[in-house]
C-alpha cells in the first residue's frame, strides 16, 4: 500500500474537473481515483461507478 493511499491526502484535478448531474466531478492528480464535491463542501472520493 503506498503512502498516498495510507494517508487519503487525494488532490483533485481542477483542470480536468466538470460539472455533473449537481456534483463537480473530477480525478486525483496522484492516483487518478475519482472524486466529486457538491458546492460550499470539500471534494471526497466518489463512491460507485467511476
Amino acid at each position: 500500500m503506498s503512502l498516498h493511499a495510507w494517508l487519503g491526502r487525494h488532490v483533485a484535478d481542477l483542470k480536468d474537473s466538470h460539472w455533473d448531474h449537481g456534483h463537480f466531478v473530477s480525478r486525483c492528480t496522484l492516483c487518478g481515483v475519482a472524486m466529486i464535491k457538491l458546492p460550499g463542501l470539500p471534494w471526497r472520493l466518489r463512491e460507485g461507478r467511476a
